[in-house]
């Protein structure tokens, strides 16, 4: 198996109204042992229905479907509201009006081109598994960094510095998982996704 391994077998459930990308998107991830579609379908209707009775990790969504079925910001709301714990991924045509801060900020986890490799779903599906932000790798630093709370912006100063989630705790006599939290809602608001991408922006993040 290549790619980023799974704490366990993830259960998926897909939703794009283009039957061909549905199924040859259900039929590469099936041959792949970390993961198990569950669910699968066109309209929203029936993938929400399902994911009221299928215990699910991860849904793959398209934020364009079919003329008379929800808009993408409809659609994220209403997942957002009913299944808040289940990580939702935009597998999607990209366009240089989408406003991909915009989907961060409703609720996505992460997005991944449909003009990536399949294998960049494949990883990307285990990385948001894990509560972390994937993004599409062209896509570069929001100038919102004043979203930022207080709480976030003094943790981010703390990795900054060379600290690991246990010393922040430590030091902000907080426990070790809301820290975590509130590093993971940092990166996510900055559109970054690992310690390695904060350092390299560690210029343009001192300055704000």
């Amino acid at each position: 198996m290549n790619g980023l391994p799974a704490p366990r077998r993830l259960r998926l459930a897909l939703l794009d109204d283009h039957e061909v990308v549905r199924r040859g998107t259900a039929l590469h991830l099936s041959r792949d042992p970390r993961f198990s579609i569950v669910a699968s379908h066109a309209g929203s209707d029936e993938f929400i229905c399902n994911l009221q009775r299928t215990p699910v990790d991860v849904a793959i969504i398209d934020l364009s479907l079919a003329r008379g079925d929800r808009s993408a910001a409809e659609l994220v709301q209403l997942l957002r509201d009913r299944f808040a714990c289940i990580p939702l991924l935009a597998f999607a045509t990209l366009s240089p009006t989408t406003h991909i801060s915009q989907l961060i900020e409703s609720g996505i986890s992460g997005i991944v081109s449909k003009a990536e490799p399949l294998a960049m779903l494949s990883d990307a599906i285990v990385r948001i598994s894990r509560g972390l932000t994937r993004l599409p790798p062209d896509f570069t630093l929001p100038d919102g960094c004043q979203q930022l709370s207080r709480n976030e912006r003094e943790v981010l100063d703390l990795v900054l510095a060379g600290l690991t989630v246990s010393e922040i705790a430590q030091r902000r006599h907080r426990s070790i998982k809301t820290v975590s939290t509130q590093k993971t809602a940092a990166l996510r608001k900055l559109g970054l996704r690992t310690d390695v991408e904060i350092y390299a922006m560690r210029r343009q993040l001192g300055a704000m």
